[in-house]
């Protein structure tokens, strides 16, 4: 299992040196995101999303959070994240209700097909689907929890080649729970799914760029980031960036509609 990491709240209080409800912004945004781009790939995702106050959104695979508490706040919107990982939905709502908005963000222990609604005006996956090794039945779920016309944005990585990524991966450990697809093997599995596609852009480039500003400044002894909290994260970081670089793996952004 890749998932394993425990008393995530103790590890990060100990390698920031302060209460999680002291960290500043800056610091959160180093550790709670759980994908290549952090922040600024949450950013590019918002617009094709079209979120306001009273609407609200499903994260599914919602990780530590961060994507969610963003998403709240830039928009003004609720979000209620979905992941199966126990600890991570423990510590999602841990730092939430340290930092916010506590009110407007909530987290469950499911998988998708599990939560019970229908009435999502919005829905986006970051860094999931290599996980899943049924894409058609995980993108039908979260179709039946959209209204109609409601929009669905997805920053995923995706196989471009026939080699495999140095392993361990962020995602996989030892390559059994690693399922990755081609881009247009994804994006037409999504189709076929119940959605219409609005864009689909390919964010490998712009990816690696901000690996190698990452890798920079945890060379130079910079502050604590997620891939120190995570077993092997470094190293895990390091092939995935690999990856990218010798073509190997590709970062994919899409926006789309439910029919």
């Amino acid at each position: 299992m890749t998932y394993t990491e425990t008393d995530l709240i103790g590890t990060i209080e100990e390698r920031t040196a302060e209460h999680i409800g002291a960290l500043s912004r800056a610091q959160l945004d180093d550790i709670d995101q759980f994908h290549a781009g952090g922040t600024a790939a949450v950013d590019r995702l918002l617009p094709s999303l079209r979120l306001g106050p009273g609407m609200t959104a499903l994260d599914v695979g919602s990780g530590l959070g961060g994507p969610a508490r963003q998403v709240a706040r830039s928009t003004g919107c609720s979000v209620l994240g979905v992941d199966i990982t126990p600890s991570y939905v423990e510590t999602a709502a841990a730092l939430t209700r340290a930092v916010g908005p506590a009110d407007r963000v909530e987290f469950h222990c499911t998988d998708v097909s599990g939560l019970d609604r229908s009435d999502f005006e919005a829905a986006y996956t970051i860094h999931v689907q290599m996980n899943v090794a049924d894409k058609g039945a995980f993108f039908a779920a979260i179709a039946a929890r959209l209204k109609p016309g409601a929009r669905l944005a997805v920053f995923e990585v995706c196989r471009a080649g026939r080699g495999d990524p140095d392993l361990p991966l962020p995602w996989s450990i030892d390559g059994t729970d690693s399922f990755l697809a081609t881009p247009d093997e994804l994006r037409g599995c999504i189709e076929a799914s119940g959605f219409e596609t609005v864009e689909w852009a390919d964010e490998t480039g712009w990816a690696l760029e901000w690996f190698h500003q990452v890798g920079a400044r945890m060379t130079q002894g910079g502050p604590a980031t997620l891939p120190t909290l995570l077993t092997g994260g470094v190293t895990r970081v390091l092939n995935f960036a690999g990856g990218m670089n010798t073509g190997i793996l590709t970062v994919h952004r899409g926006s789309f509609t439910r029919r």
